[in-house]
């Protein structure tokens, strides 16, 4: 198991570029930098505000990075994305999307506490909280807060169903009278209670090892005892007639996280009336190159630029 989290981490370390970075600070009291990225960095022409704490006296992970296009006219439309990780790791430059600044948006990656720190609900609450502040300080941050989407890759895309779809679950943090204008998944889990057999149909131990792992960390109690939690922890549960617009992108290959987990939440938002758009990548694994190629960079700009002309 250690070997699988190992290989696990070394795959997404290889895929976060580092920044170069100078004092520059983006709001009175927040630890952060700056770096002006070139045209020819991942995310194009930009200014990457780094470490940004949205609570008073936070945990190491209690903090975001802000991108800001470098050109273009402000407040600009906003991304907020979540790293995957198995919520016992990751970094929030592991960032799905960051073509996405050159199309004129701005991204905040969100970092939060982490399984060894304690069970869910804590990382849905630290999202939540990460939202709420960064809303609160659009304006100084030259941010859209009417125009925002959430997003996430893995166990990130978990976290950014749950953070657009339970806007009303109690204890969650989340603000019901704010809604994101949609919801970006990439292969991201969304049915705990069915995960299990999925991935014994696709024969993946690695998949099944990791998720003996992980998600019992996460609910805090081995799975035959907390079938309530999974539940509570599953966004398929909370889709509604009124949900979110939702991108989903998931690998037919994927071991670690079974394409049927998007295939039910896809078949779930239709049944539900809820609009959404489901990309499947033929034998394409967890991540990797495929997942942002021009093709997927043009649909996904074109759902976010439709999606966002509503608001």
């Amino acid at each position: 198991m250690k070997k699988l989290i190992a290989l696990y981490f070394l795959v997404f370390t290889a895929l976060a570029p580092g920044l170069l970075l100078a004092a520059d600070p983006v709001t009175t009291g927040a630890t952060n930098s700056v770096g002006l990225l070139p045209a020819s960095s991942p995310f194009g022409e930009a200014r990457a505000f780094t470490n940004i704490a949205y609570v008073t006296n936070p945990a190491p992970r209690q903090n975001f990075d802000l991108y800001l296009p470098g050109t273009g006219k402000k407040p600009f439309p906003l991304v907020v994305w979540i790293h995957g990780g198995a919520w016992t790791m990751g970094f929030k430059d592991w960032i799905n999307v960051k073509y996405l600044v050159r199309h004129g948006y701005a991204i905040a990656s969100i970092d939060y506490r982490m399984t060894g720190e304690g069970p869910f609900p804590l990382q849905i609450q630290d999202c939540n909280t990460a939202l709420n502040f960064i809303l609160a300080h659009a304006a100084e941050y030259g941010v859209d807060g009417r125009k925002f989407v959430v997003g996430g890759g893995s166990a990130g895309g978990h976290l950014a169903l749950l953070l657009g779809l339970a806007r009303q679950q109690p204890g969650f943090g989340a603000d019901p009278a704010v809604k994101p204008a949609a919801i970006l998944d990439f292969f991201g889990p969304a049915d705990f209670t069915k995960m299990a057999e999925q991935l014994e149909a696709i024969h993946s131990e690695k998949g099944i090892q990791l998720f003996q792992d992980a998600v019992p960390k996460l609910l805090g109690a081995p799975l035959p005892l907390a079938t309530d939690k999974a539940k509570i922890a599953s966004p398929v549960n909370y889709i509604a007639t009124n949900s979110p617009p939702v991108f989903i992108l998931h690998g037919s290959g994927d071991d670690l996280v079974p394409v049927a987990q998007s295939q039910q939440l896809h078949a779930a938002l239709d049944q539900a009336g809820v609009q959404n758009r489901y990309l499947e990548l033929p034998g394409a694994g967890h991540d990797g190159p495929r997942f942002s190629t021009s093709d997927i960079e043009s649909a996904m700009v074109d759902f976010l630029d439709g999606v966002l002309k509503k608001r």
